[in-house]
């Protein structure tokens, strides 16, 4: 019996970001041996759609001649309608394995954003791309905390000044990481 297909569908919203989004979405089909991928573009409402799908080709174009002698199938979709639920209802109907979609902007965290909703909505697993936030913390963690995370590998949480009897830690149900060394998990 042949091996499965790996489906994947990419939503992009032909921002400056897209690119970004596409480049994780390539990463993880190239983890497959054959790949479905399906690119899925919901465009305003009056846009127009032959201008759509020649930006949503240019776009992905270049990204699927990277692939070329692969055993990779690509599909370019064009869709109408509110983005989260069309992504949502593509994915489900192409028995999509993992959607990738990006939240970028000053909406980021927002409960409107397209991301969140395609979440709630998604028939399969979900990955959300988008930039990591440079900017300084508001709450900065405190250096002596921190170091006794580090030097304890996550054992102890809080420095002296910040311990207490009834203080909550953060429960770990467990750790594991492979030593390469002799091939093993430890615990």
């Amino acid at each position: 019996m042949p091996a499965e297909r790996f489906c994947l569908l990419v939503a992009l919203d032909l921002s400056e970001y897209a690119e970004i989004v596409l480049e994780h979405a390539i990463d993880q089909a190239a983890r497959h041996d054959d790949v479905d991928l399906h690119v899925v573009t919901i465009p305003r409402r009056n846009a127009d759609i032959a201008d759509v799908k020649r930006q949503l080709a240019e776009l992905v174009g270049p990204a699927l001649e990277t692939l070329r002698g692969r055993p990779w199938r690509a599909h370019l979709h064009v869709r109408a309608g509110h983005p989260a639920n069309e992504i949502a209802s593509l994915a489900a109907d192409i028995r999509a394995q993992l959607i990738v979609v990006g939240r970028f902007g000053l909406h980021r965290g927002r409960l409107g954003s397209v991301a969140t909703k395609v979440i709630a909505a998604a028939p399969c697993p979900t990955l959300v791309v988008g930039l990591v936030d440079q900017s300084p913390d508001s709450d900065p963690q405190c250096e002596a905390c921190v170091a006794i995370r580090a030097a304890t590998d996550g054992e102890a949480w809080f420095c002296a000044a910040h311990s207490s009897p009834d203080r909550e830690l953060p429960v770990t149900t467990f750790v594991a990481s492979t030593s390469f060394t002799d091939g093993g998990l430890m615990w």
